[in-house]
């Protein structure tokens, strides 16, 4: 098996996805003060700011669970183009929201940058964007009529 198998890392990538932020659910209000600091967060305030955390940690699992069949039920060349596709959007969304939320509403100013975790699925998403990309061309198996089971 060799080290750069589109398939694996492409597993591997949606199972953090899903695994990661689905461990978060139970602390978004935790998580939605942390990310919020500054902002008096009480009652329905509170609420929205927990909210916005829970669909946060719902998108990026979907995310990882599209992943993960995608990387099963595709092969080949198509596998290895759907990937770059699937990671690039993944990144880029995720990104693209962060962004905005800090721009426009000053989102996660004071937690002091990003989580430990997000290092972790960026560098996961490099990896298998790398194996995607190195595997696009890859020659289709091609079927033998003429080998019997």
């Amino acid at each position: 098996m060799k080290f750069l198998n589109v398939r694996i890392w492409l597993i591997v990538f949606g199972i953090f996805l899903l695994i990661g932020s689905l461990s978060g659910i139970g602390s978004v209000e935790s998580e939605a003060s942390k990310q919020w600091d500054g902002v008096d967060l009480t009652g329905r305030t509170l609420d929205i700011a927990a909210s916005v955390e829970v669909v946060w940690v719902l998108n990026v699992a979907l995310w990882g669970a599209a992943i993960i069949v995608i990387s099963l039920l595709v092969s080949g060349h198509s596998l290895a183009r759907v990937g770059v596709v699937a990671i690039v959007t993944v990144i880029l969304s995720q990104l693209v929201v962060a962004a905005y939320l800090g721009i426009t509403y000053d989102y996660g100013q004071s937690a002091g940058g990003p989580p430990w975790q997000f290092f972790i699925i960026l560098a996961l998403a490099i990896v298998t964007l790398v194996a995607c990309i190195m595997n696009w061309k890859q020659k289709p198996v091609r079927w033998d009529a003429s080998v019997s089971d």
